[in-house]
């Protein structure tokens, strides 16, 4: 009885083990990149590197180093680089937002201090027909600024919970609020509850229905249908930033960007 009893606990261990193992993404490392920066931002469509040191943001190209720095504005909080035309940087201390061009020069300076309706800017990303997407804290509404006109069209109520952690496309916004629930809206206004999100340290959202995100330095992938979380099998044991674009999974780590192909399920 022993015997038959050890046998079923080995077998349980074994399912276990093999489910776990099913569960796990395994990540091959393709290069390795040297980097003189304390923050890593990310790559755009032309595969453009972004990084900040002593607030100076830069641009790296292929041939080109370029760089922004505005020592009146203090802390860079944000910056959207999905379009490198338009780059939209956030200083959210002075409740400011710079556009700038793909040579990282100043197009126009948006101070939203200056707005009619006193406003707290808490979220800003790059939207469609030259518009920006907004948060204010002071409402607790998103709206669409147009950086033509200067004027701001509210599109949604007051929301439930602060937000979090937010990105964009060029026409919705997403964001998960202090619940961790994660919802979408529409440049038309139309908001859409997504899905519930484990905690997390770190988390980006991928254009495949998935999320990837870290906690105490261990990376998962998030199903957002399935609500499963796998495991994702890197060799860096600390990880300071990491970015996802196109399969490519980029881990930043002491002036290094280690870039790993990986398949999410």
């Amino acid at each position: 009885m022993v015997i038959k009893k050890s046998v079923f606990i080995l077998i349980i261990n074994f399912f276990c083990f093999s489910t776990q193992a099913q569960e796990m993404i395994f990540a091959t490392q393709l290069n390795k990149v040297l980097v003189s920066c304390y923050h890593f931002l990310g790559f755009d469509n032309q595969n453009n590197l972004y990084t900040l040191k002593n607030n100076i943001l830069t641009k790296n190209s292929d041939s080109t180093i370029y760089q922004y720095n505005n020592l009146s504005l203090g802390k860079i909080t944000n910056v959207d680089f999905q379009n490198p035309l338009q780059i939209v940087v956030f200083y959210k201390n002075f409740n400011t937002v710079i556009l700038l061009d793909n040579q990282l020069n100043e197009i126009k300076k948006i101070d939203f201090n200056l707005h009619t309706t006193p406003l707290t800017i808490e979220a800003v990303a790059l939207s469609s027909q030259n518009q920006i997407w907004i948060y204010d804290s002071i409402s607790s509404k998103i709206g669409l600024y147009n950086v033509n006109t200067n004027t701001t069209k509210w599109i949604s109520t007051m929301l439930e919970n602060p937000i979090l952690h937010y990105e964009s496309d060029y026409t919705h916004l997403y964001w998960m609020d202090t619940n961790l629930d994660l919802f979408r809206i529409s440049i038309f206004g139309a908001i859409e509850k997504i899905s519930n999100h484990p905690k997390f340290d770190s988390v980006q959202l991928t254009k495949n229905g998935h999320s990837i995100y870290v906690v105490e330095n261990q990376l998962f992938s998030y199903n957002l249908k399935t609500k499963k979380s796998s495991k994702i099998a890197i060799e860096e044991k600390i990880i300071s930033k990491f970015f996802f674009k196109d399969g490519i999974l980029s881990i930043f780590t002491q002036n290094e960007i280690t870039n790993y192909k990986i398949i999410l399920p």
